[in-house]
C-alpha cells in the first residue's frame, strides 16, 4: 500500500505531465527578410517581425 509521500509524488508527476502537454505550442515557421517594425535584416521573421520586436526586447546596438 502506498503511503502519503508516494501518493503526493504520483500526483505531482501527473500534474507536471499535464502542465507540460498544455503548455506545448507549435513553433511557427519563419522566413528570412527585413523586419517590418525595425527594418533590420533577420534570418527568421514570423509575421514579418524579428524576435526582438515580437517579444519587446531592445534592439541590439551595432
Amino acid at each position: 500500500m502506498a503511503d502519503n509521500v508516494d501518493m503526493a509524488n504520483d500526483f505531482a508527476e501527473q500534474h507536471l505531465e499535464r502542465s507540460l502537454r498544455a503548455a506545448t505550442q507549435p513553433v511557427l515557421a519563419g522566413e528570412p527578410g527585413e523586419c517590418q517594425q525595425c527594418g533590420d535584416d533577420s534570418p527568421r521573421l514570423v509575421h514579418g517581425r524579428c524576435a526582438p520586436c515580437r517579444d519587446g526586447r531592445n534592439r541590439r546596438v551595432r
